[in-house]
């Protein structure tokens, strides 16, 4: 994904001192391309230099105090980039916060952000860990694998001989030691025997076959880091297709380039690469539905790109973002019936739609479209994965048709499924909306007991703070 312009607008935003705005263009950037070394170390630069000319505040620190149980809820349910994007928010209040930045690397080292997480924890390295050397260790120990991982075996063994340093006897640090040592020189003792070749010139021959090699074996498996990467995969998998244009793995061929070249946001190279797989494999319906993707992928996109200029109030801005929402909305629609009728059965395309429908009657205050979103979710509501989020949307519809105890009744029955030990986003999340339809019978105590419970646990939580004053107020009148 190229974010350069985002990049190069952040680097005049900070030069003019305008740090806010500027932080908002890195993080939409980071967004866009999770893996983008230069768009988070810049970000943490602007937020850096940000701190130190205005100084920290109470507020602050009691801000992030409160999101700090946000993230770790999120980690424990695995949504890294979720985890990436609460962290963000923590550190653009405190960007020395260890804790955040341990918890942005592990997530992106999960979701195989390899590079984000080798720079986060080579900076909490740098800072020492803020003086936490159980931290410092666990960072180091971290960072030696991912070197290990792209390779960088001198890298690795430094890091092993710090960790040696910091817990003498370590097991794994010496066993690590060990085992890189004896990889150098087995590298060593290949390279200048193959093929009787001699001599540093010869050992660097092979070394560099060696790597292209390996270079060869992450193309293939997918793992493309940039543009020369990807001109690579395109000519290898181009040359696959004219060596036998009527294989019948050719369709498949083309939805790879498709998906790589989409990656890349060159969604004019992967729509003619999507359509050539259809026009093979024509009663295929998964390439249509590809195509849409990539459309609906590209509106998304545009719509990010608007954000930054939409919050700053730009009134033109605004208008072409109100105009794209809702032709994205429309367009989804009109493919996830059509998807649902291919794939009837599937829970996620009912889900999804479901979710159309819902986002349009929220946004539209229409109660048909209220009434197609409960068909999905009734469906899913019956589906493990799907239960949670569809019973919470199925409370919100009845609540916005006016049947509110159908509404508490769908809230009470996902509450249930929780385990008593379980107080995350989305438990609270129905306990809020459950809070909103009981204050609509007048039942102000419930709703207020509800409340205060969400209150206790988060108390950044929406507007809970501000409900709890609101029938606070109505109580006493």
């Amino acid at each position: 994904m190229d974010v350069t312009k985002y990049l190069e607008k952040a680097a005049e935003a900070t030069n003019r001192r305008n740090y806010d705005y500027a932080i908002e263009l890195y993080l939409t950037a980071c967004k866009m391309d999770p893996n983008n070394v230069i768009a988070r170390r810049s970000l943490r630069a602007v937020e850096n230099r940000m701190a130190q000319e205005k100084g920290s505040s109470f507020w602050g620190k009691t801000k992030t105090a409160t999101m700090v149980p946000q993230l770790n809820s999120l980690y424990m349910m695995k949504k890294w980039d979720s985890v990436i994007e609460k962290a963000e928010e923590i550190l653009k209040i405190d960007p020395t916060n260890i804790g955040a930045m341990m918890s942005l690397a592990k997530a992106a080292r999960a979701a195989n952000y390899n590079a984000c997480a080798t720079a986060v924890f080579e900076d909490i390295k740098t800072m020492n860990a803020g003086g936490n050397n159980k931290l410092l260790v666990e960072a180091a120990r971290e960072l030696a694998h991912l070197y290990e991982i792209d390779n960088r075996v001198q890298d690795a063994l430094d890091v092993w001989g710090y960790v040696s340093k910091q817990v003498p006897g370590d097991r794994e640090a010496s066993q690590k030691w060990r085992d890189l040592s004896a990889k150098n020189i087995t590298n060593i003792i290949e390279t200048a025997s193959k093929g009787g070749n001699r001599g540093d010139m010869a050992r660097l021959s092979q070394t560099e076959d060696q790597k292209k090699a390996a270079a060869k074996q992450d193309l293939e498996k997918g793992d493309i880091k940039s543009e020369a990467d990807l001109e690579a995969i395109v000519k290898h998998t181009r040359d696959e297709i004219a060596a036998n244009p009527d294989d019948r793995n050719v369709p498949k061929l083309y939805e790879k380039l498709g998906t790589i070249y989409k990656q890349f946001g060159r969604y004019d190279d992967a729509k003619e690469a999507l359509e050539k797989a259809r026009d093979k494999d024509p009663n295929n319906p998964g390439y249509l539905f590809k195509l849409h993707d990539l459309d609906i992928a590209k509106m998304q996109f545009d719509l990010k790109a608007l954000e930054p200029q939409v919050r700053a109030g730009d009134p033109p801005s605004r208008e072409q973002y109100v105009k794209l929402r809702d032709t994205f909305l429309d367009f989804r629609l009109t493919s996830y019936l059509e998807r649902e009728k291919q794939y009837p059965t599937d829970s996620k395309i009912r889900y999804d739609l479901g979710s159309i429908y819902f986002d349009l009657a929220e946004k539209r205050k229409d109660k048909a479209l209220y009434d197609e979103a409960l068909k999905r979710f009734q469906s899913t509501f019956k589906d493990p994965k799907f239960r949670v989020e569809s019973g919470q949307k199925l409370g919100i519809c009845f609540d916005a048709k006016g049947q509110y105890e159908l509404a508490l009744k769908r809230f009470d029955e996902t509450l249930a499924g929780f385990p008593a030990e379980i107080r995350d986003e989305r438990w609270k999340n129905i306990m809020y909306f459950k809070a909103l339809t009981l204050t609509k019978f007048s039942k102000l105590e419930d709703a207020l007991k509800i409340l205060y419970e969400i209150y206790e646990l988060d108390v950044s939580f929406k507007d809970v703070g501000k409900k709890i004053e609101e029938l606070e107020g109505k109580k006493a009148s």
